[in-house]
C-alpha cells in the first residue's frame, strides 16, 4: 500500500464504526467492534506509513481487524511490518480474554457487508462467502 492510501483505508474503517468521533489530526475515538462497546474505547490514528488500532478494553488487534474486515497487511506498508506487527500483538495477547462470541462475529459481518453495499462497492467473492455463511448460521434467508 503506497502512502496516498492510507486516508482511503482510514476512511473505509471509520464507516464501519459507530460512535466515531474526532480527536485531533489523524487521531479518532469510536466504539470498538470487538466487543459489545457502548462508549468509544477504540482508538484509531494515520501516522502516514501505518494505520493504529487500540482498544483500552484490552481487545486484541486481531479480533478488531475481523470485526471489520480487514487483515494486518491491510494497515502497513510492507508485508515485513504486517507480519512482525502481529507477531509482536500475539505474543502480547493474553490468552484468559474472552474471545469474540461467534453469533456476534458473524452479525458484524453483515454489519460490514451492509455499509459497504450502502457505499457503493462491490463485495468481492470471499466477502459474499462470509456473509452466504453469517445468514446460514444465523438461520437468516438472504
Amino acid at each position: 500500500m503506497t502512502a496516498h492510501d492510507w486516508p482511503r483505508l482510514v476512511e473505509q474503517i471509520l464507516a464501519r464504526l459507530e460512535k466515531v468521533r474526532p480527536m485531533g489530526a489523524d487521531r479518532w475515538m469510536a466504539c470498538c467492534p470487538a466487543h459489545d462497546d457502548k462508549s468509544p474505547s477504540l482508538s484509531i490514528r494515520n501516522t502516514g506509513d501505518r494505520v493504529l488500532v487500540f482498544c483500552f478494553a484490552g481487545c486484541c488487534p486481531e479480533d478488531i481487524l475481523t470485526a471489520v474486515g480487514l487483515t494486518w497487511r491491510d494497515l502497513f506498508a510492507s508485508d515485513w511490518q504486517a507480519d512482525n506487527a502481529r507477531g509482536v500483538a500475539l505474543a502480547g495477547r493474553h490468552y484468559s480474554q474472552k474471545p469474540l462470541d461467534p453469533v456476534e462475529l458473524d452479525r458484524r459481518v453483515l454489519r460490514v457487508a451492509r455499509a459497504d453495499i450502502a457505499a457503493g462497492k462491490t463485495l468481492s467473492t470471499e466477502d459474499r462467502a462470509r456473509v452466504e455463511l453469517a445468514l446460514e448460521r444465523l438461520g437468516v434467508d438472504g
